[in-house]
């Protein structure tokens, strides 16, 4: 397994996210990470560091314009799901996995269901930031993208135990 970092920006240029973790799985459609419930999430917005609760999966599709983040418990099924609406992931030149964060978090809720999180973040960093129209409605697109594919339960959102991902 490779060792690499997530990265995140907000537009433009912001440095916004940074967690180490390793290369489950790589193929022609996303990048499967994994990180250790000890390791350290860089918030560099905020600037402070979050130390993870849990052991966390990442799925990191390189064509679609969300990023999923799934919590697992001991037993790896997913116990806490975050979805950022984003660029789709790519490789730098360094070898880590990096990503335009477009603000929009899509959430399941310890009830079960989905919540649109920061969508006055979205609306205020579109017309602060002066994003691109391709860009703002790329976001809107890919959130209802997220949406159609969590309801078709398609992967990573049909799995109930990760163990044979991770093993």
């Amino acid at each position: 397994m490779e060792q690499l970092k997530i990265k995140s920006h907000k537009y433009p240029h912001r440095p916004h996210i940074e967690v180490e973790g390793m290369l489950l799985k790589e193929t022609e459609e996303y990048f499967l990470v994994i990180c250790d419930e000890t390791t350290i999430l860089r918030h560099f917005i905020k600037n402070i560091d979050i130390p993870l609760q849990y052991k966390t999966l990442h799925f990191l599709p390189k064509y679609h314009g969300y990023t999923v983040s799934i919590a697992l418990d001991k037993a790896y099924q997913p116990i806490k799901i975050f979805c950022n609406i984003s660029s789709p992931c790519e490789r730098d030149r360094d070898g880590n996995i990096t990503y335009l964060d477009l603000d929009l978090d899509y959430v399941k809720t310890d009830n079960d269901e989905w919540v649109l999180r920061n969508n006055d973040m979205f609306l205020e960093n579109s017309a602060k930031f002066n994003y691109p129209f391709q860009l703002a409605n790329f976001a809107l697109v890919s959130l209802q993208e997220l949406k159609n594919n969590i309801e078709a339960c398609k992967f990573p959102f049909n799995v109930q135990n990760f163990s044979d991902y991770i093993k």
